[in-house]
């Protein structure tokens, strides 16, 4: 099987999932290789113009049926308007965010939809509203796409230690702890500390986060840990600072299993979400998880999260407070112990793979 992989310029979990993706087809001898193309966030005449040249020119060369596969939705619609005529090659597209922004924006990405739906043989989506945006704008074989996230190497009490202590840093260097208004020694020994892995984004509702901080900084100890970096970095820093609240911002790190084992909880105030793989690595932890119920986050969790409405402090900090109770929080994780037994795994993606990618009937 011949494929060529498009990917738009993109960090975090869409890279990660091209990056396993690439990974196991090359293992499981497939002949797959990525598309020499530049794909921005947003339009541009020239780098898109050449992008569709060079994927027409890698196509109409090849003496064999190929199976282009498209990541995005800009990448996809590009990729539908360099295959047009060419039917003896497939198109599959992967659909990983919803579009967001002005009604022009969102006008645009309609209209991409529309194009790269009538070319593609089949359509991937990662979570429940865009399966059906897709097949309300006329996709015929939709499908929820498997993202697994990958299974960390156990971790290390001393790990598991040095993560739990805000002195410390993922490089091992020192830093001052965060002040939590208000709690004695005693009390930091009792405080719940929660952990939030997110990008400092707009996507990931941390302002709600923080709404719900500021409800929680009255009541019961409680420290929230945000591992990630991010555009928000500075505006979030500030206002942290001057509302006195009990978070604090890790920055990027790269010890994600060490800080899930060393806390009591992990809570996602997200907007909207694919099939977050924070989410999954919590799961595989044995962490009590409360989550804002976007996206394909239920996809996710299934019943092993207390899910609360998006845009909602006030009923993700009742969550929050719930979650002190130590009984609920053995419950949780329980349920979080027997839910990662199914969630899938990169055996899973292969077999999903090699299904969808595979020549067979053409649906144009």
């Amino acid at each position: 099987m011949r494929i060529l992989l498009v990917r738009p310029t993109a960090s975090g979990g869409l890279a990660a999932h091209v990056d396993q993706e690439l990974a196991l087809l090359k293992a499981a001898g497939h002949e797959v290789r990525e598309a020499p193309v530049r794909i921005r966030e947003r339009p541009d005449l020239i780098e898109d113009l050449r992008t569709v040249r060079t994927l027409r020119r890698l196509l109409a060369s090849s003496e064999a049926t190929a199976t282009l596969h498209a990541h995005g939705l800009r990448a996809g619609a590009l990729a539908a308007v360099a295959m047009w005529g060419l039917r003896r090659h497939r198109l599959v597209v992967t659909l990983h965010n919803r579009t967001v922004g002005s009604r022009p924006t969102r006008a645009v990405g309609a209209l991409l939809l529309r194009l790269l739906v009538r070319r593609a043989n089949a359509v991937l989506a990662v979570s429940p509203d865009l399966i059906e945006t897709a097949r309300k704008a006329g996709a015929g074989d939709v499908r929820h796409a498997i993202i697994p996230a990958p299974v960390p190497d156990p971790v290390e009490p001393a790990e598991a230690d040095r993560a739990a202590d805000p002195a410390h840093s993922a490089d091992g260097t020192t830093a001052a702890a965060p002040a939590v208004p208000g709690a004695s020694d005693g009390e930091r020994r009792r405080r719940l500390e929660v952990l939030v892995i997110a990008r400092l984004a707009p996507q990931k509702g941390l302002h709600d986060l923080l709404d719900a901080a500021a409800l929680l900084r009255d009541g019961a100890p409680v420290l929230i840990r945000v591992a990630g970096d991010g555009p928000l970095a500075t505006e979030l820093s500030a206002r942290i600072d001057a509302e006195q609240l009990p978070v604090e911002l890790l920055g990027r790190r790269d010890d994600v299993p060490a800080l899930l084992s060393a806390c009591d909880l992990l809570v996602s105030a997200a907007h909207w979400e694919g099939q977050p793989v924070s989410l999954q690595e919590a799961l595989r932890a044995g962490r009590a998880i409360v989550a804002t119920d976007a996206g394909g986050t239920r996809w996710v969790t299934a019943d092993a999260a207390h899910l609360v409405p998006v845009s909602d402090p006030a009923a993700l900090a009742a969550a929050i407070t719930r979650m002190q109770d130590p009984a609920l929080r053995s419950a949780a994780e329980q349920s979080a112990h027997r839910r990662a037994l199914e969630l899938p795994t990169a055996e899973d993606l292969l077999a999903q793979l090699d299904e969808v990618l595979a020549p067979g009937p053409h649906h144009w």
